[in-house]
């Protein structure tokens, strides 16, 4: 009687575990493409090396969105331009991204959003390749000097778009200019004098002080073109239009820091408010009391 009783209270959990399993919440999170004469139309024909804008609305259906990937799918090629780890557990997603029309006759524009129950949700537009060439005027700022951590000469804080500095002083009410500070340590082991920016984390390590400012930009730093050394000194001082800093950046290989940042390398970059530019490194110090001494080239 005994073991009829504990077989019946056993297929009683089995039936329940697998209701509970069958029963697992479903979600259908949703992503849309912002319309109007702001944004990049569906279909629309763009020359080489103009601005794509879209701007994108999405909800994780009752859990929060963790993820949003964008990649650009040509006959030849398929390029992640951002993977992003996020956590919006209210309110959704409401944001604008802006990219450039690379030379393919077509790009599709894929719009991905993942939510902590891992379901998903796309959109997609197409873009033509359009007449003559679209690319635009840059600024350049051909001297800048920043510091690292433990040097009290040179200001820390760097506006890409302006060329400005700040330092400690003059520093409250700007944060949300700055997309550069710089730093020097060892990276296992081997000298490395590093570019980073508000946004990544580890530069909080080094400025503390950023923990506590309400805007932190992202600066994206072409990490491989640098290693590789694939644009020379040469090409970016002979750079006239923003066509170089457009097709020197490669998205597949990108960090919000750059480390080995030495003498002569240049850096291809994309900013947070999606302008790429170029820095060309004139001097490097190789301590953490030093400073980094920088060219740079940006769209206007």
């Amino acid at each position: 009687m005994r073991k009829i009783y504990t077989l019946f209270i056993l297929i009683i959990l089995f039936l329940f575990v697998r209701c509970t399993k069958n029963e697992s919440v479903e979600s259908n999170p949703f992503i849309l493409l912002k319309t109007g004469d702001a944004y990049t139309a569906n279909e629309a024909r763009v020359p080489v090396g103009g601005q794509l804008k879209f701007g994108l609305s999405a909800v994780g259906d009752g859990f929060a969105i963790t993820n949003l990937t964008i990649k650009r799918v040509t006959t030849s090629n398929t390029i992640i331009e951002l993977d992003k780890g996020l956590y919006l557990k209210k309110g959704g997603l409401d944001t604008i991204v802006i990219f450039t029309k690379g030379s393919s006759e077509t790009e599709t524009w894929l719009f991905s959003i993942l939510n902590e129950n891992r379901d998903t949700a796309s959109v997609s537009v197409k873009i033509y390749l359009g007449e003559g060439s679209a690319y635009g005027d840059i600024n350049y700022f051909p001297n800048i000097t920043i510091a690292y951590q433990n040097n009290t000469e040179f200001p820390h804080y760097l506006d890409l778009h302006s060329g400005t500095t700040y330092n400690e002083t003059t520093i409250t009410g700007n944060e949300s200019n700055i997309d550069l500070v710089s730093y020097y340590y060892l990276s296992s082991g081997t000298s490395s004098p590093t570019l980073s920016c508000p946004g990544y984390n580890s530069a909080a390590g080094y400025y503390p002080e950023l923990t506590n400012w309400t805007t932190k930009n992202s600066t994206l730093y072409d990490y491989s073109t640098t290693d590789n050394d694939l644009i020379s000194i040469a090409q970016f001082d002979a750079s006239q239009n923003d066509s170089l800093m457009v097709t020197a950046y490669i998205p597949n290989s990108t960090s919000g820091t750059c480390k080995f940042c030495y003498t002569g390398k240049v850096i291809p970059f994309k900013a947070n408010n999606g302008k790429y530019g170029l820095i060309k490194v004139i001097r490097a110090d190789e301590t953490d009391t030093g400073s980094i001494e920088i060219s740079i080239k940006i769209q206007q």
